[in-house]
């Protein structure tokens, strides 16, 4: 039921690694318990490609975790464990006729298959995955711990310790613990995916397609939380308000692929100059907003300000067989913060937004802040 359940996952969500792995390494795992359990008692020649098939399916579980992990699976694993166990018990057990050595080699190659699963799987990382593969981590070692224990037993035993290997009282211990110890692991590495699932559907639908920043949605869910921590110790929240000059001639004139282009170009360049701690996404069409913590609006000018020159300075370069050469923008920057607009998310963007909206009636291609033209108004006035 379990490898039904990652396979599934991993036909329906392609993007996830490891299910697969997990899959049917669970089903080689399970089929080699099989075969143990059943052949304890019966000639040793049907009960050698369990041990061979439950070592190779622990190791396609370590290629799921590389996988899961990013990184690129090292299949030679499985096959190399698979191999190396079918060797020693066929030789040791069919040939040599030594029991013993075969046990002892075997445990000893199970002992590090499971550390090593253990150390792939131990994070320093909080939240909910980092403490489910904390719990996955500790199983492992649990296992690891019981295999070097048999391991140890089966070095000292004497000849007639072999005799009726079945009879071991660990070798109870060792396969009902590891068949529930991989109950549970691949239980866990359901619910790590499931919420690993979970995060990938926030992720859509807070992301913008297009420039891979924030999207309207998921600013006002950053700047609500924003908010709160301000508030809460009395810090100033600036926003800034980003809109291009002139968009629309730039899709008339090159099109909207080229359009879509000069987005991503511009979302690249504000990105690199914000910090880490400011809230940066697409507010709407071709206009960007930012929140910057612990902020006033003088510094906020100024940060604007190289945002503004950078993007001048920073033409889109056309690929040469577009042949449309380099394609200039400009943008016009509304600045507000929390001191005279308040920290509530529409009320800040509606003060940068004047303070937007007064940039480009006076010529665009500049910073203007809400101090300005509050001040401006009550000269008029």
């Amino acid at each position: 039921m379990l490898s039904m359940l990652l396979a599934i996952t991993r036909s329906h969500h392609k993007g996830v690694n490891g299910p697969g792995y997990w899959a049917v390494g669970n089903l080689v795992i399970g089929l080699g318990m099989v075969l143990v359990l059943m052949q304890l008692d019966a000639p040793k020649l049907i009960f050698l490609p369990g041990m061979a098939l439950i070592g190779a399916g622990l190791c396609l579980y370590i290629n799921g975790i590389q996988a899961f992990n990013g990184k690129n699976p090292d299949h030679r694993i499985p096959i190399i464990v698979f191999i190396l166990l079918a060797i020693i018990d066929l030789y040791f057990m069919l040939v040599h006729h030594n029991m013993q050595l075969a046990i002892v080699l075997s445990t000893l190659i199970f002992s590090v298959i499971y550390l090593y699963s253990a150390r792939l799987t131990f994070s320093r990382d909080d939240g909910l995955v980092g403490n489910l593969f904390w719990i996955v981590s500790s199983l492992y070692l649990l296992m690891a711990l019981l295999m070097l224990s048999r391991f140890v037993y089966a070095l000292r035993a004497g000849g007639e310790g072999f005799e009726s290997f079945a009879k071991w009282p660990i070798n109870a211990y060792t396969f009902m613990l590891g068949a529930v110890a991989q109950f549970f692991i691949s239980s866990l590495f359901v619910l790590i995916l499931s919420y690993k699932l979970n995060q990938n559907l926030e992720s859509i639908a807070t992301i913008d397609g297009l420039t891979n920043i924030l999207n309207r949605r998921g600013l006002e869910d950053a700047a609500a939380k924003m908010q709160d921590m301000c508030k809460r110790i009395n810090l100033s929240m600036t926003v800034i308000l980003i809109d291009i000059d002139h968009f629309k001639k730039v899709n008339d004139k090159y099109g909207h692929l080229t359009g879509d282009d000069v987005l991503r170009h511009i979302a690249k360049v504000i990105a690199g100059i914000l910090r880490a701690s400011d809230v940066f996404g697409r507010y709407g069409g071709e206009e960007f907003c930012a929140f910057l913590p612990n902020t006033t609006e003088s510094a906020a000018i100024g940060l604007a300000e190289r945002i503004r020159t950078a993007i001048e300075a920073s033409p889109l370069k056309s690929e040469p067989e577009l042949a449309r050469g380099e394609i200039k923008t400009t943008i016009s920057i509304g600045v507000a913060d929390s001191v005279r607009a308040g920290y509530d998310f529409k009320g800040l963007v509606a003060a940068a937004d004047g303070a937007l909206y007064s940039a480009k009636n006076s010529g665009r291609n500049q910073v203007v802040g809400y101090t300005q033209i509050t001040r401006d108004t009550k000269v008029l006035a």
